[in-house]
Formats: structure tokens, sequence, C-alpha cells
């Protein structure tokens, strides 16, 4: 190639990230593949491996960035499902494919898990190299800034598969983030009528709304749960926490009928919550959570590809990679919702 060095976001560790030149990494092993990113757009997993103390862990010295579409340009030569020029998405957890947990079927559990941005190399870069079974070929119509949005949506669409909704059934979804408003979208695009949405913020409330809540409340108010029972007639049959603050799932618990079903999406591990466990036998909750993605990136792309689901409305920013400080300060101040960066400049 003629580019050998890229612009690269580097997690330096304790909340530092350094915009750098490095190398343009090589293709080493033969199932390696070269890509060229396109698009990537920033997580809130990434701001709470950047806080102090963080959230989530990284690696000291890792490019980060998980949520990309790239095209790509070279393959080593066990290569056979992909080709020099196509259009890929990315899905970021490489697991080891040998531990108790991939061999019984939790792949996106597995202890050995080296996570794409996070314990590898990702896409905050103009390239990355990763192995042809994390790839996802893409139509190249799809706007870069919805494609970028495939991993969130694939782990969305991992929860939604777990807590199979029906049409019929009264939903509480705590949190209006760019993942609340994802799953906000698919509940829609899976023909819910009654959505609520809980959100502190009161720009973030208006969005929920504007993209199809039929209720909206500040969880931090007084008496949000009698009004939201009272426009009801009923608690709620299902609950999303989208948000992993430890004060939801005890919300979670009061909210959610008898028989109800709750949803763990969102995860910091600095939080904790306190509940009593006799609620829950009381009411015969049925308490689930989701991690990461599960065979659930081809229904996400497939879901992609419906105008009517409309993901690019969440992307309220975009910028160069050069930005990506500007980027993550929005983020930090609720200022945006996405921001998709362009490493090509």
């Amino acid at each position: 190639m003629d580019r050998k060095i890229m612009k690269a976001a580097v997690f330096e560790g304790n909340g530092v990230l350094s915009l750098k030149e490095v190398p343009v990494p090589e293709i080493i092993k033969e199932d390696d593949v070269l890509l060229q990113v396109e698009a990537v757009s920033i997580c809130g997993s990434d701001l709470h491996i950047l806080n102090v103390p963080p959230g989530q862990y990284g690696r000291p010295g890792t490019i980060m960035g998980h949520e990309f579409v790239a095209y790509v340009r070279e393959v080593g030569e066990a290569v056979s499902t992909v080709q020099a020029g196509d259009r890929v998405v990315v899905e970021p957890n490489i697991q080891c494919g040998v531990c108790p947990e991939c061999k019984s079927g939790h792949g996106n559990l597995c202890r050995n898990a080296q996570n794409t941005g996070q314990w590898r190399d990702g896409g905050f870069a103009g390239y990355c190299v990763l192995p042809e079974k994390q790839l996802h070929l893409v139509p190249k119509e799809l706007p870069a800034k919805a494609a970028a949005l495939a991993e969130p949506l694939a782990c969305v669409m991992n929860g939604i598969m777990k807590l199979a909704p029906m049409p019929h059934e009264k939903i509480v979804l705590f949190g209006a983030g760019a993942i609340g408003l994802i799953f906000l979208r698919v509940l829609k695009r899976f023909g819910i009528r009654h959505i609520a949405v809980g959100e502190m913020d009161p720009v973030r409330r208006q969005e929920a709304e504007n993209l199809g809540a039929s209720y909206v409340f500040n969880p931090g108010e007084q008496n949000w749960m009698q009004k939201l029972e009272e426009q009801w007639g009923t608690l709620a049959d299902a609950v999303i926490d989208a948000v992993g603050a430890g004060t939801v799932l005890e919300h979670a618990v009061d909210i959610v009928k008898c028989g109800g079903r709750i949803l763990i999406f969102g995860q910091n591990m600095t939080q904790h919550s306190t509940i009593q466990p006799g609620n829950i036998n009381r009411k015969e909750i049925t308490v689930m959570a989701s991690l990461s993605t599960k065979f659930s990136f081809p229904p996400a792309i497939e879901l992609l590809n419906d105008p009517v689901l409309g993901l690019e409305q969440i992307v309220t920013h975009e910028l160069s990679l050069s930005e990506i400080e500007k980027g993550l300060q929005l983020m930090r101040n609720k200022q945006a919702q996405k921001v998709v960066l362009y490493p090509q400049e």
C-alpha cells in the first residue's frame, strides 16, 4: 500500500485518549482482512472506558472504536467470503471458540474474547485488521452513518429477541440516549403501540417523543409511577433498562406487573442496586439480561435496509476523526445522541 502511516485515537489509560500517527496495520494471519474505515460511531461504552474510574475496561495502548463500516482493501490467503472492494460492518467481539461458554452456545459471553476497540485495535483509525469471521457484507447504497450503527442495533436485537415483545403489550423503556432510542425505533417497528420512556434530561425526553414514544416521563419526579399507571390503567408488561444506573432496576421491579419481564441491557460496572428479592418473588418477575450480540447481526442488517426504521435520525453530529474530542465532549454533555466520525480526511 502507498499509505504507511495513519491517524488513530489511542487509549493511553486513566481517561486519556490521544490522537496519534501510527503505522497502518498489516495482514499477518491467513484469515486476516485489511479494512479501510469509512465511518465509525462513538459508543456510550467508549465514554465508560474513558471515565475515571472507568465503567468498563480498556487496555492501554489500544486504538478504540468498535462500531464501524469499512471497505475491504486486502485479504489473507485463506479468506474466501469477502474480497477487495466489498463493504462490510464489523462484529467486534472475537470469540475463542474453545471455552465452556463458547462450546455451550454462549459465545457472546466468551471468557477469552478479544474485544475490538477495547483489547485489540479498532476503528478510530484509517485502517484496521480483523479476522474474516467478524465481517458482514452490507449494501454500498446504505448511508454510511446508518451502516455505522449496525453493531449497536445488533446488540439491541439480541435483547429484543430475548424479551420477545408482543404488539399488545405495554413497555417501559428507561433511557433515551442513543441505545434507548434504537430500542424505541425497533419496538415501534415490531408494532408495539404503548411505549413509555423514562428519561431525566428534558431534551432527550422530547427526542423520544419525536421518535415515537407514546408517553414520556421524568423518573426523578415524584408520582411518576402513579401517573403512568393512571395513563395506562395498568402496570407494564415489560421493562427495558437501557441505562445501567443502580436505581433503574428498583424502579423496574415496582412498575412491572405480576408475571412481567425485565430486560437489563445498560452496563456500568460502577453502579450498584438495592432491591428486595421478595418483591421479585411475590410478583413472579422474570429478570433477564443481554450482553453484546448473539446471531443478531443478520437481522440487524436486514432492519437497517428498512427505511421505516429511520436510525439516521439518531445521528446528531458527523465529524472528522481529528474532531473526536469534540464528539466525546458533546456526548458527555448530552448535547449529542450519536456522533459519527469519518477517518478518511
